[in-house]
């Protein structure tokens, strides 16, 4: 998705109009399956899991993680924003929607990173396999519940279509 992203920032930066239906795909990704299910996994599941096993914020950056989701909400709802140019200036506005979509795919990658550095390879590490396990079921409820069956390949589906499109 963000290099989907990315290409839509560099042909709305060129001029190029995104339909109002892949903008809508790209933001309701980024709010239903980005952050309510991947994010709510972290918070409500491995973040708790982690801490129970001891582990503090000098072994995994728990605060800046979750600052970094608040962001992540917030630059969603700046894109969604900026990607309602009625009654503006195109131009502007084109302006506006690129900063907003590079915004938000820039704090992304660097949060994958932080995440993968310093979050996933520290839980592989010293988190149990029943926990582990245990964390897998819930994420697999909280997928269930937060998206909806067969929603994930849906965004699957979707991704593949922005890809060609993009």
């Amino acid at each position: 998705m963000l290099s989907v992203m990315d290409a839509m920032a560099e042909r709305v930066s060129a001029g190029e109009r995104i339909g109002d239906d892949d903008l809508t795909q790209v933001i309701e990704f980024l709010r239903v399956f980005v952050d309510r299910c991947h994010h709510a996994k972290e918070e409500e599941l491995l973040f708790p899991a982690m801490t129970s096993a001891g582990l503090t914020e000098d072994d995994v950056p728990f605060q800046r993680l979750l600052t970094e989701h608040e962001s992540g909400r917030r630059a969603v709802i700046r894109l969604e924003t900026a990607g309602d140019i009625t009654g503006r200036d195109a131009g502007s506005a084109s302006t506006g929607l690129a900063a907003a979509i590079v915004e938000y795919a820039t704090l992304l990658r660097a949060h994958i990173v932080l995440e993968e550095a310093a979050c996933f390879d520290v839980a592989d590490s010293k988190l149990s396999r029943q926990v582990q396990e245990d964390l897998a079921e819930g994420y697999d409820r909280i997928e269930r519940e937060r998206i909806g069956e067969g929603r994930h390949e849906g965004f699957h589906a979707l991704l593949d279509r922005l890809e060609q499109t993009w």
